[in-house]
């Protein structure tokens, strides 16, 4: 066979392994290959001519697999301790996740000493994880035969020949990709006894967040309430016709938090700047439109106001190091200028307010000026608006900040919780689409430097929010797929936004269709899908 890699073609027997083609420096750095386009594990031997690339440890593709071999050994080590114990990877936690464990009382340190000093113990004895590809028929059969009704029916949904199952000492389990091959590979792991669970990471440093924690654990208590905490638990109420009652709780769930937060801004009568923060198809539009409504209701007369209309002059904006304006860095704000009108504004003074005109990418001015009243709460959107940077010369108790974003409760199953990133880029590439003209492959291909401004600029300044809410609807995925599902299958094998795509594209199947109608004009979703009642667009 004729294979390409690394610039040179090689001439090679059919079936030879693509890691036998590494050098021993290589080895210890490659997770996974692309052949053709297509994702395989270390053990792939290829048999047909093609391309070969490699995936190293510190790609996103390469993070993901670690990651997720990490909770199968962090899971084996749980069930060979504590047989009875079930393990639940919850949520995502500071760089890591939130692990629940049930049926285990009084957990404590000792135990996640224990828990810890096993993990090292497979790592060192470089424990095999197997891997067995079974027809679908027959890892459902085996799941209900295990007992992970769950698993089960998650599968029943999906139209693929085979389905692959991991072993590591024993304890079997499912997980949403590929895995490393054995246990030598994890170098590098934390644990941490955190509120009644354990948090689970592959890096060292833990950065507390109780406010992101307490609106995890609301959401994903609320989803087992109403037996819905997972995708194979969704998708059998919407095939038993319960869609429209998924689509009612959770509005009713999102007014009611609209509602909480505004009577908390309005028990604090000194409050008269509103900063809405969070990253992309957050929701951040129509949320700030509601949360409006609401607090007319509780007699205030919001005024709203972007932060974007402080961008300096284009010729005076931060350049990045490809030449390239970086219009998402602090710096690319005017922030004096804010300010000085901010403080203005609180003493009741006429503010000529910015406008900024980006087509011409220069400053332009308000015709009439900007003066707050008793009643007047002014309601500022933006990437910055967490940035203590931004209200450090505004009285305390003038400002309230609300981090808004896409925390989903909903997991695949027990062990394969869906990333609240996943949740977004669904959603961007709906409205892309829909409203831009972009394609999905548009859509990724920018996905990665938007999530890298978000992590300089928006997460670090999560836990400074007086109220974080959650914008995320239990019901959303079965929509937004019958709309990304075709833009996904657009991309073809050669285009290199098609590994991302394909991951999106199996995360989609394993739900079942919903029925748009059943969304009302003002949700969340309808900013995505259209239809909004608001002018968002």
């Amino acid at each position: 066979m004729k294979i390409l890699y690394n610039d040179k073609m090689l001439d090679i027997k059919k079936g030879t392994c693509a890691f036998s083609l590494l050098s021993k420096e290589e080895q210890k750095n490659v997770y996974a290959f692309l052949f053709n386009g297509h994702l395989h594990d270390v053990s792939y031997c290829m048999m047909e001519d093609g391309k070969l690339q490699t995936i190293d440890s510190e790609s996103d593709t390469g993070k993901k697999i670690y990651d997720r071999t990490l909770s199968m050994l962090f899971i084996s080590a749980v069930k060979q301790l504590y047989p009875d114990c079930e393990v639940h990877v919850e949520h995502s936690l500071s760089n890591g996740y939130f692990c629940r464990m049930e049926g285990k009382e009084h957990l404590d340190e000792k135990c996640v000493q224990m828990i810890q000093k096993r993990m090292q113990e497979m790592v060192k004895h470089k424990c095999i994880i197997h891997k067995v590809s079974m027809p679908l028929q027959k890892a459902v059969t085996f799941f209900k035969e295990t007992n992970k009704l769950d698993k089960a029916q998650l599968f029943e949904m999906r139209n693929r020949k085979n389905v692959n199952i991991y072993s590591l000492e024993g304890i079997d389990g499912y997980f949403y990709g590929i895995l490393l091959p054995n246990t030598t590979y994890l170098t590098h792991f934390s644990l941490r006894l955190y509120e009644g669970g354990i948090w689970l990471s592959s890096q060292e440093v833990f950065k507390n967040q109780p406010k992101m924690f307490q609106v995890f654990q609301e959401f994903e208590r609320w989803g087992r309430l109403i037996g819905a905490s997972n995708v194979a638990q969704l998708n059998q109420k919407i095939l038993h016709g319960d869609m429209q009652n998924m689509v009612l709780m959770s509005e009713t769930m999102v007014e009611k938090k609209l509602a909480q937060v505004a009577e908390k801004m309005v028990q604090k009568e000194k409050i008269k700047f509103v900063l809405i923060s969070g990253p992309s198809s957050a929701g951040k539009t129509t949320f700030s439109r509601r949360l409006a409504i609401h607090l007319k209701i509780l007699g205030k007369n919001p005024v709203a106001l972007s932060m974007d209309d402080f961008f300096k002059n284009r010729e005076d904006t931060p350049k990045l190091a490809d030449g390239s304006y970086d219009f998402e860095c602090l710096e690319a704000l005017d922030v004096p200028l804010l300010q000085t009108c901010l403080k203005k504004l609180l003493q009741k003074e006429e503010v000529q307010m910015p406008l900024f005109n980006f087509q011409k990418g220069k400053r332009e001015w308000r015709k009439e000026p900007l003066c707050l009243e008793d009643n007047q709460i002014l309601i500022i959107e933006g990437i910055h608006g967490l940035n203590p940077k931004i209200t450090n010369a505004l009285p305390a108790d003038s400002v309230f900040k609300i981090y808004i974003n896409a925390l989903t409760h909903l997991n695949l199953d027990e062990h394969n919780p869906i990333p609240t990133k996943d949740y977004r880029l669904i959603r961007r590439i709906a409205r892309d689409y829909q409203f831009r003209g972009w394609s999905a492959a548009q859509t990724i291909h920018l996905w990665k430097n938007v999530v890298e401004g978000e992590e300089k600029y928006i997460y670090p300044y999560q836990e400074e929010a007086d109220a974080v809410f959650n914008s995320s609807m239990i019901y959303e995925l079965p929509i937004l797929k019958t709309i990304v599902l075709p833009l996904l299958n657009e991309i073809t094998v050669d285009q290199k936004e098609y590994l991302e795509a394909h991951r999106i594209e199996k995360l989609l199947s394993y739900f079942v269709e919903g029925e748009s109608d059943a969304i009302p004009r003002h949700s969340i979703l309808a900013e995505f899908i259209g239809n909004s009642v608001f002018d968002v667009y």
